[in-house]
């Protein structure tokens, strides 16, 4: 395998979010986020919440804007 080529190619705006996806989630399963309580809810409930809403709209976005524009 040659040095520096990937599998595929991936876009900046792809490893953002991927990068952004997979630090919110360690950020989200870190054992302090489960004995916060907010509005009755456990943060964790909260934080995945949010990780069910941020990771398609990311994504999305990031495809969106890698796309050729014809």
């Amino acid at each position: 395998m040659v040095r520096g080529k990937n599998f595929f190619p991936m876009q900046r705006g792809e490893k953002i979010a991927l990068s952004v996806l997979i630090l919110f989630s360690a950020v989200s399963f870190h054992p302090i986020a489960r004995s916060v309580e907010v509005a009755g809810v456990l943060l964790f409930g909260w934080l995945m919440a949010a990780l069910m809403l941020l990771s398609p709209i990311l994504t999305l976005w990031a495809f969106w804007r890698g796309r050729p524009r014809n």
